[in-house]
C-alpha cells in the first residue's frame, strides 16, 4: 500500500561496479556472447493496438532496426531450469526468484469462475495455463482474507478466505495447481494494521479494560482515539511490540505456510512495521521453509531500503529504478519513456544500490503495480498524427518499456493486463488501476469479471486491448511480452548475467539522454539491449571493446536475422524510433 511517496535510489546479486564504472571481474568473457540494445524515445498520443516493423542494418543503410519479434506464437514454451540455492556470504535468499517472472494479481479483477462478477481463487486456478504459457514463474495475489473492503488491505480474520474468493480448500487447490506447472504463489501479508471491523478492535474501542486493549496504539486514556495507517481512520495499527500481538500475526502467517504449502510472502507497507517484528517473522517463516520468499514493499529510497536486507527480506520492490524511468506513480508525462528525462538514469541508481545492499540481495523491477498508473497510460501524450499512427507509437513505446523490464538484472514483475496494454489512471482513486481483466474483445464472456464496469472506463469493446485481439498475433503487445519472457528463460545472461553499460561514441547530449544500451554477460554468453525512446531515428555508434573482440557480429534474437560484422570500437546501428533492440554476440 501507499501512504506518501518517497525520494528513489536495489540489486547485488548478478552484476557489480567500481566507482563510475562497471567492473566484470568474475565473470570471463567466452563462448557465446549476447548483447541487449535498446532505444527509447518520445510518444505523442493514446493508442491501441497497431505496431510497426524497423529492421537492423549496419550503417551507413537507410533502413531501421526491426522492432517486431518474429517468435512464433505457437512455438513452444521453454523450459526454466531453476538453480540451486546458493549460500550467500551476506544473506541467505532463494535462488528460484532470480529465475522466475514475477506476476501480480488483484483477484476480484482477474477471472470469474462462479459467475458472480467478482474474480475468485478457482478462476485464478483455471487461468494457469494461460500464465504459464506467458512465462510467468510465481503469482502474487494481493489480500485474500476476509476484508469489507474491495482491496483487502483492512483484515478482520486472518485464519478466513474472503468469501467472496472461495475458501480455504480453494486456496489450497490453487497452490497445488500452480506447483504442477513450476509456479509458485506469493500472499500479500498486512501486519501493520487491520479492519476497524476486526473483532479485536471493536472489542477494544471505547474500551480500555478490554483483553484486547493493549492489541492498538490509542491515543487518548478512553480508547476512542488511535494510530492508523496515513489517512485511512478504517485501519487501526496494530501494537507489534506487545507479545501477544506478535505471536498472533506470526502465527497467522505461519498457517498458510503450513496449511496450504504457500512459497512466501509480501510484506505490505513494511515501513510500518518495526525491523525487530521482521526479524522475528523471518526466523519463524524460514523455520518452516528456509526457501520461501520474504518480498518487502519498502516505499522508499536505496538508503531506506537497506537496513530492511539485515535479517529480515530477501527481496524488496526497486522503486528507485522505477522512479528514474517513470518519474512519478500517479502522474503521466515525466517519464524517460516518452524522453522527458534521461533513459539512462538508472545506471547510476544500479550502481549505488550495489554498493548498499549485502551480496545476495534481491530486488524486484516493475513497470506498475496496483498502486500506481498503469505503464500504458504513462506512454502516451499528445499526438498531432493520425490516430492509426498515435496508436502505433503508443504501442512501440509500450513493447520498448517490456524490453527494457525484461533484460534489467534482478527478477521483474508484470501487473496483470499489462501484457495486453491495459490502461489506467488516478481518475478514480485506485479503482481505475485495477480494473477487470480484459479477456474478450466484446468486453463480456466467461469469465469476465463486472464488479467496476464504469462508463468511463478504460476497458472498451473491440478496442485492440483484450487476450482474445492479441494472443497469436505476431506484432501484438501480447506476443512482444510473451517472446521477451521466453528470451530471459532461454537465455542464462539475461536471467544472472554481469551488467555492462555500453558507451555511445560522439552523440549530442540532446540526443543521448534518450538512448541507452547495456549488455548481459555471462562466462558461456552476452546479450546486447540497446534502447532509442526518441520520436526520431538516429544512427548510432556504440563502443563494444569491453565485450572483449576486436570485430563484433550480432544476431538479432526478436528479429531473428544477423548483422555484418563490424569493428568493435566503432559499431554503428540505424536505430528506429521508439524501439528496443536485443542482440546476441556471436562467437
Amino acid at each position: 500500500m501507499r501512504l506518501k511517496q518517497k525520494t528513489r535510489l536495489p540489486c547485488n546479486r548478478v552484476f557489480c561496479f567500481r566507482g563510475n564504472e562497471t567492473i566484470i571481474n568474475a565473470v570471463p568473457f567466452k563462448k557465446v556472447f549476447v548483447l541487449l540494445l535498446v532505444v527509447f524515445s518520445a510518444c505523442s498520443a493514446p493508442a491501441q493496438n497497431t505496431i510497426v516493423v524497423p529492421t537492423a542494418t549496419l550503417a551507413p543503410a537507410t533502413s531501421v532496426l526491426d522492432t517486431a519479434a518474429t517468435i512464433s506464437p505457437t512455438a513452444s514454451r521453454p523450459t526454466r531450469a531453476p538453480s540451486p540455492t546458493f549460500a550467500k556470504p551476506a544473506i541467505q535468499t532463494p535462488a528460484w526468484f532470480d529465475d522466475v517472472v514475477l506476476y501480480e494479481i488483484f483477484p476480484r479483477s482477474f477471472y470469474d469462475a462462479d459467475g458472480d462478477g467478482i474474480g475468485d481463487l478457482q478462476g485464478i486456478a483455471q487461468k494457469l495455463d494461460y500464465l504459464q504459457d506467458l512465462g510467468v514463474g510465481a503469482i502474487w495475489l494481493t489480500p485474500i482474507f476476509a476484508s469489507p473492503s474491495y482491496h483487502g488491505y483492512d483484515v478482520t480474520d486472518y485464519y478466513k478466505i474472503n468469501p467472496e474468493f472461495g475458501v480455504e480448500q480453494d486456496l489450497i487447490d490453487l497452490v497445488n495447481e500452480a506447483h504442477q506447472r513450476d509456479i509458485k504463489i506469493i500472499l500479500d501479508f498486512v501486519a501493520g494494521h487491520s479492519s476497524d471491523q476486526h473483532p479485536f478492535f471493536k472489542d477494544a474501542y471505547g474500551n480500555p479494560n478490554s483483553k484486547y486493549a493493549a492489541w492498538y496504539r490509542w491515543l487518548d486514556d478512553a480508547h476512542t482515539k488511535y494510530e492508523h495507517f496515513g489517512s485511512a481512520t478504517n485501519m487501526p495499527k496494530w501494537n507489534q511490540d506487545n507479545p501477544e500481538v506478535r505471536a498472533y500475526l506470526l502465527e497467522n502467517a505461519k498457517y498458510w505456510m503450513n496449511t496450504a504449502g504457500i512459497d512466501g510472502y509480501r510484506l505490505d507497507y513494511a515501513l510500518g512495521v518495526s525491523h525487530d517484528f521482521w526479524k522475528a517473522f523471518r526466523q519463524e517463516i524460514k523455520s518452516i521453509n528456509a526457501d520461501a520468499l520474504l518480498l518487502g514493499e519498502v516505499w522508499d529510497s536505496g538508503l531506506k531500503i537497506k537496513p530492511y536486507y539485515d535479517n529480515q527480506f530477501d527481496a524488496t520492490f526497486d522503486f528507485p529504478v522505477y522512479y528514474d524511468v517513470m518519474g512519478s506513480h500517479d502522474r503521466a508525462g515525466a517519464s524517460a519513456l516518452l524522453a522527458q528525462r534521461g533513459l539512462n538514469a538508472f545506471e547510476s541508481t544500479l550502481r549505488a544500490e550495489t554498493r548498499l545492499y549485502p551480496p545476495g540481495a534481491q530486488s524486484v523491477r516493475f513497470l506498475n503495480n496496483h498502486d500506481t498508473l498503469r505503464v500504458m497510460s504513462q506512454v502516451k501524450t499528445a499526438c498531432q498524427l493520425s490516430a492509426v499512427e498515435c496508436e502505433r507509437h503508443i504501442i512501440e513505446r509500450a513493447k520498448l518499456a517490456a524490453t527494457l523490464l525484461l533484460t534489467l538484472p534482478a527478477t521483474p514483475m508484470l501487473y496483470y493486463g499489462e501484457e495486453i496494454g491495459m490502461s489506467g489512471d488516478k481518475s478514480d482513486g485506485d479503482k481505475t488501476v485495477r480494473e477487470p481483466m480484459d479477456w474478450y474483445a466484446s468486453e463480456s464472456g466467461a469469465g469476465m469479471t463486472t464488479w467496476y464496469r464504469p462508463a468511463t472506463g478504460f476497458n472498451q469493446p473491440d478496442d485492440g486491448i483484450s487476450v482474445a485481439e492479441q494472443q497469436n498475433q505476431t506484432a501484438s503487445l501480447f506476443e512482444r511480452y510473451r517472446a521477451l519472457l521466453a528470451l530471459r528463460a532461454q537465455h542464462d545472461a539475461l536471467r544472472h548475467g554481469e551488467f555492462v553499460t555500453i558507451p555511445f561514441v560522439g552523440i549530442p547530449a540532446a540526443e543521448l539522454s534518450a538512448l541507452a544500451a547495456y549488455a548481459r554477460v555471462t562466462d558461456a554468453e552476452t546479450i546486447l539491449v540497446v534502447l532509442n525512446a526518441g520520436d526520431q531515428a538516429i544512427t548510432a555508434t556504440l563502443d563494444l571493446s569491453a565485450l572483449g573482440s576486436d570485430t563484433i557480429t550480432l544476431h538479432d534474437l526478436l528479429a531473428a536475422n544477423t548483422l555484418a560484422p563490424a569493428p568493435a570500437q566503432n559499431f554503428s546501428l540505424r536505430l528506429a524510433p521508439r524501439a528496443a533492440y536485443v542482440f546476441q554476440l556471436e562467437p
